[in-house]
């Protein structure tokens, strides 16, 4: 009986050892399944936000691209001051159509490389190519509406820096976009486009920006 008293003894702190680790293993499995649920989270909130930036840059093209005339919203049809210079008393940023306007331009933005998203830099800085830059940034930028981001407001924006072509009299453009997603996750995106005519261009690359 004495023996059988001993091996019983032995049999409880067994089960309750064995139970333990079992309990360990199932959260650290559960554990597991949360982080690369996570994991997997965040890498979908960031290829939605890259998504949303390459969206944004058919809006920002359509705005270079656009008319002297636009219609607002009770149908009228009106002066579309992004594309017009106006007189010399009117000091609004504007896409220039040529050489002259683009001087204008120049001496409107003054100090400042940028105005509602128009840039005429003077020269190329060299953290324009930061993603970091362009978060400071947002204050200049064109930012997208709620109807054409699905985010909301305050979610997306972006900025066409304005370059004379050599020995051309058309310009290049550098649109960079900005892309916040739902949780902690951002883009920024830089495309260069060409014009080939007044409506048409090529677009002749684009990359994610990083610092």
């Amino acid at each position: 009986m004495k023996r059988q008293t001993h091996g019983n003894g032995f049999a409880l702190p067994t089960l309750m050892a064995m139970l333990a680790l079992a309990s360990i293993a199932t959260l650290l499995a559960l554990r597991n399944l949360w982080v690369n649920e996570q994991l997997l989270n965040a890498e979908s909130d960031q290829l939605r936000t890259q998504h949303k930036a390459q969206a944004v840059l058919a809006t920002a093209l359509a705005d270079i691209v656009g008319t002297t005339n636009a219609t607002n919203g009770s149908g009228e049809v009106a002066l579309n001051l992004r594309h017009t210079m106006g007189n010399t008393t009117q000091t609004h940023a504007f896409f220039p159509a040529s050489m002259s306007e683009y001087d204008t331009l120049r001496q409107r933005l003054g100090l400042s490389p940028c105005s509602a998203g128009i840039c005429a830099p003077n020269t190329l800085e060299v953290n324009a190519t930061k993603a970091s830059y362009w978060k400071t940034q947002t204050a200049t930028a064109v930012t997208v509406s709620a109807n054409d981001t699905p985010d909301g407001e305050n979610t997306a924006w972006y900025w066409v820096e304005i370059f004379p072509q050599a020995n051309a009299s058309t310009f290049v453009y550098r649109i960079t976009v900005l892309a916040n997603g739902v949780t902690s996750s951002s883009a920024v995106l830089q495309a260069i486009w060409t014009r080939d005519t007044s409506t048409t261009g090529q677009w002749r690359s684009w990359h994610l920006l990083h610092d």
